[in-house]
C-alpha cells in the first residue's frame, strides 16, 4: 500500500520549477528504460528504480506521472499477453506490480477482472490486489487537482508566450519606425547638401559670365578704332552682308570658343562640342551671335546649332546673327532673348 499512496502523491505536482538538470536527465533515462522494456530488470538499470529515485528527490513533481502510466501500461500489456498464453500466475505477477506502482493505469481493472475469471483459482492472487474504493476516490481527486494545476501552468506559459510575442512585435515596429525616421533625416540632409552645391555652382557660373562679359567689353573697346580697317571682306556677297548687318547692342551673358579645324573641315563631330552650348541657350532662352571668318562658316554652324537645339526641344526657335571675326579664332556669344535675328536673311 505504500507504493499506492506514493503514486497518488506524485499526481499533485504543485511546482514545475523544482526540477533540476539531474531530474531532467533522470526523466530521460526512465523514458528510455520503458521503451527498451527495462521495467524492473536488470538490477541497477531499470525504469522502476529510476521512478523510485525521482519520487525520493521530487515527490511533488508531476512530470513523472505520464511515465508512471507508461510503466503501468507496459505491465498491463505483459499481463494480457500472459493471459492469452494461459499463464495466469505470471499475469498476476505483472498485475501486482502495476497495482503497486500505477494503480490508475487505464485497462488495469479490466485485465485484473479477466485474469480472475479465467484463472478460476489456478492463480492465487495476493490478499490485496489494489486500493480500496475510498483510496481510489482520493487518488482521482488528487489527479483532478493535478490536472487543474497543469492547466493553470499551461495557461500561464501561453500568456507569457503571447506577451513575449507582442513585445517582440512592438520592438520590431519601433525599430522600423526609427529606421524610417533615420532614412528621412538622411534624405533631407542630402537634399540640403545637393541644393547648396547647385547654388554654389550657379554662383560660380554667374561670376564666370560676369568676368567674360567684362573681358568682351574691354576687347570691344580696344578693337573698336581699328575694326573697320582690319575687317577686309573675302567676297563681294559677304561684304554686302557685313555692311548691312546691325550690331548686337546687348552685353553677352556667356562666350564659348569654337574649334576652327572642325569648322573648316565641316566635321559633324562638332555636335558633341555644341551640345552643352545648346543646353545653355535653351536654359537662358538666349539669342546668339556667331563670330566667324566667313558667312559660309556661319551658315554651316547655324544648321548644326538648329539641329542641336531641336533635338533638345523640338519647339525652340533659334535666334542667331553673324558678325565677321578675323583677328581671333571663331567663337559664339549668348545674349538676352530677342524676337528676330539682327540681319534680314541669315542663310542667304
Amino acid at each position: 500500500m505504500k507504493h499506492i499512496f506514493i503514486a497518488a502523491a506524485l499526481i499533485l505536482s504543485m511546482n514545475s520549477h523544482a526540477a533540476t538538470q539531474d531530474l531532467d536527465q533522470l526523466l530521460n533515462k526512465i523514458e528510455a528504460d520503458i521503451k527498451a522494456q527495462r521495467l524492473a530488470k536488470p538490477t541497477g538499470n531499470n525504469a522502476l528504480e529510476g521512478i523510485d529515485a525521482f519520487r525520493a528527490q521530487a515527490p511533488f513533481d508531476y512530470r513523472i506521472t505520464p511515465l508512471i502510466y507508461k510503466f503501468g501500461e507496459s505491465y498491463v500489456s505483459l499481463a494480457n499477453k500472459a493471459i492469452a498464453k494461459k499463464k495466469y500466475g505470471q499475469a498476476q505477477g505483472y498485475l501486482d506490480i502495476a497495482w503497486q506502482v500505477a494503480s490508475l493505469t487505464p485497462g488495469l481493472e479490466e485485465a485484473q477482472a479477466k485474469n480472475d475469471k479465467l484463472s478460476s483459482g489456478k492463480a492465487k492472487p495476493k490478499a490485496k490486489k489494489g486500493p480500496s474504493a475510498a483510496e481510489l476516490k482520493q487518488q482521482k481527486a488528487l489527479a483532478a487537482t493535478a490536472a487543474a494545476e497543469k492547466k493553470r501552468l499551461d495557461n500561464e506559459r501561453r500568456n507569457k508566450a503571447k506577451a513575449d510575442k507582442n513585445a517582440k512585435i512592438a520592438a520590431n515596429k519601433k525599430a522600423q519606425a526609427d529606421k524610417k525616421a533615420k532614412q528621412q533625416a538622411e534624405k533631407k540632409r542630402r537634399l540640403a547638401a545637393d541644393n547648396a552645391a547647385k547654388k554654389q555652382k550657379l554662383n560660380k557660373q554667374l561670376a564666370a559670365a560676369e568676368a567674360e562679359k567684362a573681358r568682351l567689353e574691354a576687347l570691344a573697346k580696344k578693337s573698336k578704332a581699328s575694326s573697320v580697317a582690319k575687317a577686309a571682306p573675302k567676297a563681294a556677297t559677304e561684304t554686302a552682308i557685313v555692311a548691312t548687318t546691325a550690331k548686337e547692342t546687348s552685353a553677352p551673358i556667356a562666350s564659348y570658343p569654337l574649334a576652327q579645324d572642325k569648322i573648316a573641315n565641316r566635321n559633324r563631330d562638332i555636335s558633341a562640342d555644341l551640345e552643352p552650348i545648346c543646353k545653355a541657350i535653351l536654359d537662358n532662352d538666349a539669342s546668339i551671335v556667331l563670330h566667324t571668318g566667313t558667312k559660309a562658316d556661319y551658315r554651316w554652324l547655324t544648321v548644326r546649332l538648329t539641329l542641336c537645339t531641336r533635338r533638345l526641344d523640338s519647339g525652340f526657335r533659334l535666334r542667331h546673327s553673324f558678325q565677321a571675326e578675323t583677328s581671333e579664332g571663331p567663337f559664339m556669344t549668348l545674349h538676352p532673348a530677342r524676337n528676330t535675328a539682327l540681319i534680314g536673311s541669315t542663310l542667304d
